[in-house]
């Protein structure tokens, strides 16, 4: 630990000497063998702190080199990039089940999208917002009946969250908070296991035989919704808009995508908020107490504000971006800026660098929940926690209003506190999907409010 803290002074005494050197334009720079040194004696193998020291390090570069890959961190570089350069996963993602996603494929991934578009727009995920609701409550009962008080919170996130998608997507009914989907929950959790743990490959028996049953699970579950009678339905369902754009292997493959993403944003952010709140207690006082007051009117029309709430959701998302980084390939020359990239080379937009960067952000490092109570959310590319551009994630309506609506409805009804079972609160990224999540399942301790029960 000594060792370690001296060498975090030492590497900030070199950046600030580093920075007084003229910045070698046309450059893309990278760490020398002295300074992955002395990363690795200051944040051992932590390569998200690393990524994070050299883009404060680089920032006048605006980029940097690392480990073959270009790592773009300047607001007008990420522009640049987002606009001219196509989404790059299929290099990648060769051993996912995402594979044949429209995250894998740059070529599929236009069509697709315009194919489904109108599912995931504002307007029409807020119209299934009581159903959403309808999730969130039975996740609250949940909560009532766990032992002792004490709260799994990651893990009954993670059941809500895809309830909420075979709902509000799939118009499908999992029942995952009535343990219903254990074959297809154990099989997600051993690729977890393989991506954000490291604890077994994807070339392991283990791995392939959890992919093989997610892959049977979601045929059979593809082949039940495409029998249901559409007459029934008031809109055209997403698993028949995507088998009718891209045929059946490929749907199957995208409800795999919706699955998986569907359910990540919600189940690592919302634990991470409790923790925070767990943490600030008078700032959890606040925010119930706005829920207390708007509610009901939110219940009522899901486009209410929630301005401290989502404030506070606002910052989370800065400070703990869910999706780290994003992807790029570039499959022909190009120029970004002053920089010149060759073909075929591998571009990471930072998001973790640009949301923490102390040249862009007044106390970057400081979690302040009001940050944005009184600001817009963004100014250029600085704040991206869902992306940006016409690659922006498909699902961001769907999450926020998820976040939102289940914090406040968490908050009416109950105090959270921390228990002798939470952790310290710690990351692992799936490198290969570009999300982080909290290294263990956090459990607080859940006391019931005296407010009345909430009717839906």
């Amino acid at each position: 630990m000594a060792s370690s803290n001296a060498a975090q002074v030492l590497l900030c005494v070199v950046k600030w000497i580093f920075h007084l050197i003229p910045v070698l334009k046309n450059r893309i720079p990278k760490p020398g063998g002295w300074l992955m040194s002395l990363l690795t004696l200051g944040y051992g193998g932590d390569k998200l702190l690393k990524l994070e020291f050299l883009s404060e390090y680089y920032f006048y570069y605006g980029l940097f080199k690392f480990e073959s890959k270009i790592y773009i961190f300047n607001p007008r570089l990420v522009r640049h990039a987002i606009n001219k350069l196509e989404k790059g996963a299929e290099h990648y993602l060769e051993n996912s089940p995402l594979k044949n996603t429209l995250l894998g494929s740059s070529q599929k991934y236009p069509e697709t999208r315009r194919a489904i578009a109108s599912l995931f727009r504002k307007t029409s995920i807020e119209e299934r917002a009581a159903i959403m609701m309808g999730d969130i409550q039975e996740m609250c009962e949940k909560f009532r009946g766990e032992p002792n008080g004490v709260v799994n919170v990651t893990k009954w996130s993670f059941l809500m969250a895809l309830d909420i998608v075979g709902h509000v997507l799939l118009e499908l009914d999992f029942h995952a908070l009535g343990k219903k989907q254990e074959e297809m929950i154990r099989a997600m959790a051993v690729l977890h296991k393989c991506y954000a743990l490291g604890e077994i490959t994807s070339d392991s028996e283990e791995f392939r035989e959890a992919n093989t049953k997610f892959d049977d699970i979601t045929h059979v579950v593809l082949e039940e919704a495409l029998n249901i009678d559409d007459d029934t339905m008031q809109r055209k369902r997403l698993v028949k808009s995507l088998h009718d754009a891209c045929g059946f292997n490929e749907a199957k493959d995208n409800m795999k995508l919706f699955l998986l993403a569907g359910t990540e944003t919600t189940a690592s952010t919302i634990p991470v908020a409790l923790y925070l709140l767990v943490k600030y207690p008078r700032l959890q006082d606040e925010l119930r107490k706005e829920a207390e007051e708007l509610l009901e009117s939110v219940m009522a029309d899901p486009t209410k504000l929630l301005p401290k709430i989502e404030s506070f959701l606002s910052e989370v998302l800065r400070l703990y971006p869910i999706a780290p980084f994003i992807s790029r390939q570039i499959y022909e020359p190009v120029t970004l800026g002053d920089i010149h990239l060759d073909q075929h080379a591998d571009v990471i937009i930072f998001t973790w660098g640009i949301h923490r960067s102390t040249h862009l952000w007044d106390r970057a490092r400081d979690f302040l929940p009001f940050r944005f109570l009184n600001n817009s959310k963004t100014s250029g590319n600085m704040y991206i926690p869902f992306g940006a551009g016409s690659r922006v994630c498909i699902g961001q309506h769907l999450a926020w209003l998820e976040l939102r609506l289940a914090l406040a409805m968490m908050l009416y009804q109950f105090k959270f506190e921390h228990a002798h079972e939470t952790p310290e609160l710690r990351f692992v990224v799936d490198w290969v999907h570009a999300v982080i999540h909290p290294d263990k399942d956090l459990l607080f301790r859940v006391v019931s409010t005296q407010n009345e029960t909430i009717k839906l």
